[in-house]
């Protein structure tokens, strides 16, 4: 654990008294060895998810807010987001994970995505994929919050494996099991979202002809 004065960087919801109990607050207990901050905020605010600074963690103000993810209309973020796992440092930047909730037909829909900021400045984001990471699927979608699955907590290990804990409807914890390499794959090659329907159907049908092509080589 660092000491207030020791470089944080936080991940936070900056709107509730209680965030640090909310599943959009989670603390980094690691110094941001790139940057010339020493405590950030990060977290849900009316426009989605936002980084700012402050001086003091005891007493933290923040004077201005930088959006990074920002909440899109018919989108996996149209309804809210909010943070979720630490950020993942890796040699292409900061690799956050959160969770975004869209309305539907059946009601509100959480899911788990990813995108990437700048090393050092997580202000500025510089890969944000299109669709999601994890959703919730067959007895995922059944619980006391039905049709939700969010994170709170990631593991990256040394071996570069990535462990990813997240709940399920508010009932069940879960993990899942990934890499740094299958991530970075993920988050920086995965086209952003076009936000028109008909570019979404031909961005789709490029991605399934490149799929195909990779598995005719295999």
């Amino acid at each position: 654990m660092l000491s207030i004065q020791d470089p944080w960087m936080i991940l936070l919801r900056p709107d509730l008294a209680a965030a640090f109990e909310s599943e959009n607050a989670i603390e980094i207990n690691k110094s941001v060895e790139s940057g010339d901050f020493e405590i950030t905020l990060l977290g849900l605010v009316s426009g989605g998810i936002a980084f700012g600074l402050c001086d003091d963690i005891t007493h933290a103000v923040v004077d201005e807010e930088k959006m990074t993810s920002i909440r899109r209309y018919h989108t996996i973020t149209e309804a809210k987001n909010g943070a979720g796992a630490p950020p993942i440092k890796t040699d292409k930047g900061w690799i956050h994970i959160a969770h975004g909730v869209r309305n539907t037909a059946a009601g509100l829909r959480y899911v788990i995505y990813a995108f990437a900021t700048d090393l050092k400045d997580p202000s500025k984001v510089i890969a944000e994929p299109s669709g999601m990471l994890i959703g919730p699927r067959d007895w995922e979608r059944v619980g006391d919050v039905s049709n939700v699955v969010f994170t709170n907590g990631a593991i990256a290990r040394d071996n570069g494996e990535v462990y990813i804990y997240y709940a399920a409807s508010d009932t069940r914890m879960h993990v899942a099991v990934t890499t740094i390499d299958k991530l970075l794959d993920y988050v920086f090659n995965t086209p952003t979202d076009p936000l028109r329907s008909v570019e979404c159907v031909a961005q789709r049908c490029d991605l399934i002809q490149k799929n195909l092509e990779f598995l005719r080589k295999q």
